[in-house]
Parts: C-alpha cells; structure tokens; sequence
C-alpha cells in the first residue's frame, strides 16, 4: 500500500515537473513570438526606410541625369560669359542685360532638360504624352542646344571688342611670314581664277550645314545616345573656338591695311560671289572671329566623326571639307595660323571627348562604319 502511495507520489511530481517545463516552453514561446513579431516591424520600418530614400535617390538620380553633357556644356559657357561680363561690367554698359540673358537661357536649358524626352524611345516622364508631342518634344530637346549657337554667337560681336579691345592682326601676320616667307594671301593670287573663287565661296558657306548633316543622319537612323554625343561634341567645338575668338580677337588678312595695300589681285567670281559674301558679311558681323579658325576646327570634326560614324556620310562630305579649308585662306578670310590652331584645336577636343562626356555624366555610344 506505502509503496504504491510511493509511485501515485513520483507520478504527481513528474506531472507537476512536466506541467512547469510546458508553461516555461510557452513563455518562450511567446517571448519568441513578440520578439519575431518586433524584429519584423523593424525590418518593415527599415524597409519603408530604406524604399523611401531609393524612391528619392532614384529621383535625384533623373534629376541629374536629365542634364545631358551638351546641356553642361551650355550652362558652363554661359556662366563663364556671364562671369566675364561682371568682371568688366565697368567697360559693358548693357552688362545688366547679359546677365539677365544668360541667366534665363540657363533657366531655360534646365527647363526644357527636366521637362522634355530625350528622346522618342527614352521618355523621361512615365506617362505616354499624345502622339504630336511624342514627337515634337524630343525633336526640341535634342536639337536645342545646336539652335542656341547662333544665340551666344551674334553676342560676341558686341562683347569682344569690350572685354579685349586689343585686336592681334599684326601679330598673326608676322607669324604667318616668318613660318613662310610670304604673306599667304599674297601669295594665292597666282592662283586666283573667278570660277575657282565662285565655287570656293559658295562651299565656304556650306560649313554651317556640316554638323547639321551627321546630326539628321543620325537622329532618322533613331542611334539617340551616338546623336546626344554628336550634338555634345558641335557644341564643344563652337564654344571652345568662341572663347579662343574672345582670347585672341582677329579680324582676318581681307581688313588688315598692311596686306591690303599688299593685294594686287581683287578677289571677283562668276554670278554668286558678291552676293553670297555680302550676306555672310551681314550674318555674322565683324565679329573678330578668325582664331582659331573655327570653319577648320567643326569641319575637321565633322570628317573625323562622320568617319568613325558613317562611311557613307564621310566620303559624300570629304570633298566639301577639303574645299572649305581651302577657301578659309584663299577667299583672305583667314590667316595660316588660324588654320592651324583650328586643326590643334579639333585634335585636342577629339583626344578629351569620351572621357570628358563621360565625366559629364553620359553614356558610351556605338561607333559603326
């Protein structure tokens, strides 16, 4: 009888025992439980976190990349006319109005970058705008930056004899006749025949066409990211000449007195010379625009380019350049050292280019022949 009190004993403490151990295990439980639950509404408030700061990273990041490095270009151009413009503001009288200019131009740039497609199958904004627009909006933000050159080109006229009154014809001049021996000008009147000086004119003229030729091409092709590249390198190439034009103003051998008196052969053509001379005179203005020679520098650059770019292209526009250098000394627009420097010029904007669009935040482009 004691003994089997004994076992009902040792049976009651085992099932107490196993009862504390289960209501230890479910307190564990729980706490593990709570614990869990915490654990994950605080990777949840992380995440949250988290997704909010990469929803704004990644708008920051369009932002940015909103501006294309041609669009860089621009605003880094204007800026620094603008800079200039304050520093001799006491020798500028509309100075006020330049600023003025500038900063509404960069404002528009801005604009049209953050608010435009770049183009037709890379829409910035994520809702689809109507069909017209789908195609009129990137035709305006692709091609603005080659519209604006005209705009900060016809300012130079103005600003240049202000900020560097000095002009460096004389210079230029005996640089070209202690490297030849010869005024160049001079020299080419042997060489003078009014067809030659006819046809030479008139592809003289056709230079501003060059860019714009490769930059159709490739925007029918739709290579968009080969013609933002494109569109980057004209823009380099006009405002790097503009600012050698503001360093070194140059108003060509045609005006200095000295080879003037030297000419005993005027230059004459067949039917369009005078006319289309006259309208270049008119357009551009005495703009002291000779160094470097920037018909050199954009036609180089347009042949290299065209080349690595589209064959085709190249060898339709290879007779056109060679025609324009020609012309730049033959028709006494410029001096043989203004040729130069546009060549070094071309040569330095070539070797810098993919590093520096790079660096500006753009992409790598198809070369294709």
């Amino acid at each position: 009888m004691r003994r089997s009190e004994g076992k009902t004993e040792r049976g009651g403490e085992r099932e107490r025992e196993s009862e504390s151990e289960g209501a230890t295990e479910r307190v564990r439980e729980g706490a593990t439980r709570r614990t869990g639950e915490k654990s994950e509404r605080q990777g949840e408030g992380a995440t949250g976190r988290t997704g909010g700061l990469a929803v704004g990273d990644d708008q920051s990041a369009r932002r940015l990349k909103a501006l294309k490095p041609a669009d860089k270009v621009a605003i880094g151009y204007l800026a620094f006319i603008t800079l200039l413009v304050l520093v001799f503001s006491h020798r500028i009288p509309s100075w006020w109005g330049f600023c003025a200019l500038h900063t509404v131009l960069i404002a528009l740039i801005v604009f049209l970058a953050r608010s435009l497609p770049l183009s037709p199958s890379h829409p910035l904004s994520p809702s689809p705008p109507p069909p017209l627009w789908s195609r009129i909006a990137p035709f305006i933000r692709g091609w603005y930056p080659i519209l604006l050159i005209p705009i900060t080109y016809k300012e130079l006229s103005y600003l240049i004899p202000l900020i560097q009154p000095r002009d460096f014809d004389e210079t230029l001049a005996w640089i070209d006749y202690r490297l030849l021996g010869v005024h160049p000008t001079v020299w080419l009147e042997r060489f003078t025949w009014p067809l030659l000086t006819e046809v030479l004119q008139l592809v003289y003229s056709t230079y501003y066409f060059l860019p714009l030729v490769l930059g159709v091409a490739l925007w029918r092709r739709r290579s968009f990211e080969t013609f933002h590249f494109w569109v980057f390198i004209v823009v380099l190439g006009f405002y790097s000449s503009y600012l050698g034009y503001i360093s070194v103003p140059v108003i060509g051998p045609r005006f200095l007195p000295s080879i003037v008196e030297a000419q005993t052969i005027p230059l004459t053509g067949v039917w369009l010379f005078q006319s289309v001379r006259e309208t270049l005179d008119r357009a551009e203005g005495i703009t002291r625009d000779c160094f470097p020679s920037g018909h050199t520098e954009i036609t180089l650059l347009v042949l290299i380019y065209a080349r690595r770019i589209n064959r085709r292209i190249f060898w339709w526009l290879l007779p056109l350049g060679i025609g324009i250098i020609i012309s730049t000394v033959y028709l006494r627009y410029h001096y043989v050292i203004d040729v130069v420097a546009g060549a070094v010029l071309a040569i330095v904007i070539v070797l810098i280019a993919k590093p520096l669009y790079r660096a500006l935040g753009g992409n790598e482009f198809p070369e294709s022949g």
